[in-house]
């Protein structure tokens, strides 16, 4: 008996209500090409384009384990188990390591790690018994070092990178296989367009960080323009280039550990080794908007 084929992709709705971005890209191009693909997300609303373009949807929040279990049961009872985990979920948290709630900080980790962490022993099982299975991470240029403003995200993004280097020799032996994908920035992902728009407490004019957050949304603008991107933003990605990368790291035999994505994530750690520590600090502050 082969192996399963499904893949299942989580996060695919965002939180506006839309199929949107790598995980909509990456539905979308694995259907055309004949996968079974179950895309999921919290707003089966946001996932109507998806079902009338013929591809499977699921409601998973990723916070909730009913709603995991029962998509990986439905998959199982299928096609036998999950072929392929593509751990999309993810949102990016704004704010300050000293102001930030700690009940945000824990709603972070929960969605961008603990969710992804338990739906990965979900599938585990099922492809441990079929022998094969692979599994991508989502990682991010900003699992390989952090700036101000956004530290709790990029520390969910750095722990998924040891996460997934853990699991890779964990499960090497059962036949399944673990990809991390680092992508540079993709345009009109997690991007700002007004101070209110980072959900930010206390209230921005309230702020001793304000100025730094006008700064932030400015800076951002670089890649708010998905069109016709200027400055830094034409070094950035656009959804599809990432989901292509993604078909390829599940289609090819043997997989690369790490796919880096875009000019900025291949000339980083290189750069940085090359720059020394402090040398790499004041590049940080000069290129990043900070306080």
């Amino acid at each position: 008996m082969k192996p399963s084929r499904a893949v299942l992709i989580t996060g695919v709705s965002s939180l506006s209500g839309l199929s949107s971005g790598t995980g909509r890209a990456l539905a979308l191009r694995l259907h055309r090409a004949g996968w079974p693909v179950y895309a999921s997300g919290r707003n089966l609303d946001g996932l109507k384009d998806l079902a009338e373009a013929g591809v499977t949807t699921l409601r998973v929040d990723v916070n909730d384990e009913a709603s995991m279990a029962a998509a990986v049961d439905r998959i199982c009872a299928e096609h036998g188990a999950v072929g392929v985990l593509i751990n999309n979920a993810a949102y990016s948290l704004n704010g300050t390591i000293e102001q930030t709630p700690m009940d945000e900080v824990r709603r972070q980790f929960e969605t961008n790690v603990f969710g992804l962490s338990r739906m990965t022993q979900l599938v585990l099982p099922g492809m441990r018994e079929q022998g094969a299975g692979r599994i991508v991470v989502m990682s991010s240029i900003f699992g390989l070092f952090a700036t101000p403003g956004r530290g709790y995200y990029e520390a969910t993004k750095h722990a998924l990178e040891a996460i997934a280097d853990s699991l890779r020799l964990e499960v090497a032996r059962f036949g399944v296989e673990v990809v991390i994908i680092e992508p540079s920035p993709i345009l009109g992902a997690f991007v700002p367009t007004t101070v209110g728009d980072l959900g930010l407490s206390p209230r921005p004019e309230q702020d001793p960080y304000g100025d730094f957050w006008e700064r932030f949304v400015v800076w951002h603008g670089a890649y708010r323009e998905v069109e016709h991107p200027k400055g830094r933003g034409r070094l950035s990605l656009r959804a599809d280039d990432v989901a292509a990368v993604i078909e390829k790291a599940i289609t090819v035999r043997n997989p690369r550990i790490r796919y880096r994505i875009g000019i900025p994530v291949r000339l980083l750690r290189p750069q940085r080794v090359i720059f020394g520590e402090r040398a790499w600090e004041k590049f940080v502050r000069t290129f990043f908007p900070t306080p």
